[in-house]
């Protein structure tokens, strides 16, 4: 049931992407909290919307969804889940997806959406993890 509402989730996002990146956010809750299979599965689906909502080049933000994705699956059983150190693994994912994402495309990145999908990546994981989970945070 969970993966379900997670699609669904998807697809309330999309719209408010250009705003604030919940759709990076909703890829890195499930990276860490589900297997590893659904994990790149669903990376590549988002990937895959947001080639088809975003029309600049195809496959690009899958591809570059599914290598993050597959690096963030080896190393997440290396670090601890403290608040502090997911956001610092998030600042690091999302540095990379926006760089990979735009220098292939050779567009300028949207500083705004940039700083505002850093600053409520806690709360919004948070809020992911009470909804799914019923606790604030796991370990």
């Amino acid at each position: 049931m969970r993966y379900f509402f997670y699609f669904i989730l998807s697809y309330l996002f999309l719209p408010f992407n250009y705003i604030i990146d919940l759709l990076a956010i909703l890829v890195y809750f499930v990276i860490l909290n589900e297997d590893d299979k659904f994990a790149l599965i669903f990376s590549a689906f988002i990937g895959l919307i947001l080639d088809l909502y975003y029309p600049v080049s195809l496959g690009v933000n899958m591809f570059v969804l599914l290598i993050l994705a597959q690096s963030l699956v080896l190393i997440k059983k290396y670090f601890v889940r403290e608040p502090l150190t997911m956001v610092f693994i998030f600042f690091i994912f999302y540095l990379l997806r926006i760089l990979m994402a735009y220098i292939i495309q050779g567009r300028v990145p949207a500083w705004n959406t940039f700083i505002l999908t850093i600053i409520f990546c806690l709360p919004i994981i948070f809020v992911l993890q009470k909804i799914f989970y019923k606790v604030w945070i796991r370990s």
